[in-house]
């Protein structure tokens, strides 16, 4: 073998040994990025059930606010929270349904008496939680056809 071409073999080994340490640095950064967003899908689940539970929390609060001003009797049969009518669905999924229909976010906003920048926040919250569930299922998918 001559110089140059040990030179060359060389080279190409150095070559060979940064490409591959750049590999495994991108496929760590890449499952970090991964574990990442899997955080941020539960962090934006959380969040919705919060929302949701709050929303009910206040609603319940009202009512027994207008029965005590409606000058009911305490005796009076008050409803369980075990069941809900249908108008008291979670409102993540009224917004949903009222978008598919083609309402405007200021029709939506008025319909549900709060403000468009909440039903902008629940709408960007659901179709980020609704895209986090369809990755996680393609991964597990993918993972499925790898082991």
């Amino acid at each position: 073998m001559t110089v140059p071409m040990l030179v060359l073999t060389a080279f190409l080994a150095l070559i060979t040994g940064v490409l591959l340490i750049v590999a495994t640095r991108l496929v760590r950064a890449l499952r970090h990025t991964v574990e990442l967003e899997q955080r941020v899908a539960r962090l934006q689940e959380g969040v919705n059930l919060l929302a949701d539970t709050a929303e009910t929390g206040f609603r319940q609060v009202a009512a027994e606010i207008e029965r005590l001003a409606g000058g009911v009797t305490a005796t009076a049969p008050v409803p369980s929270t075990g069941t809900r009518p249908a108008a008291a669905r979670p409102t993540a999924a009224r917004l949903r349904a009222a978008t598919r229909r083609g309402r405007s976010v200021k029709e939506i906003a008025a319909a549900e008496q709060v403000s468009e920048g909440e039903v902008r926040l629940r709408l960007s919250l659901a179709d980020a939680s609704a895209s986090g569930r369809t990755r996680k299922s393609e991964d597990l998918r993918h993972a499925s056809l790898r082991g």
